[in-house]
């Protein structure tokens, strides 16, 4: 499963996961296909200046690194 698809899992959510989730939808550029944390990580802080959103990107790869390890 791609970050991509773990992400949009929370598109309908009223949280900070949700509202990631849309930011990244709507974000023609964002690395659909990708896997990779660091590269996720580096992505995040080099397309996207708000604390909250870096706060919520964090959380979210954090989720989906433990999500991809045990299954």
């Amino acid at each position: 499963m791609t970050f991509y698809d773990f992400v949009i899992g929370f598109i309908d959510d009223d949280t900070p996961l949700g509202k990631l989730a849309n930011c990244i939808m709507v974000n023609q550029s964002f690395p659909k296909h990708e896997t990779c944390l660091d590269t996720l990580r580096d992505y995040f802080y080099d397309n996207y200046l708000d604390g909250e959103v870096l706060a919520s990107a964090n959380r979210a790869l954090s989720l989906y690194g433990s999500s991809v390890s045990y299954n």
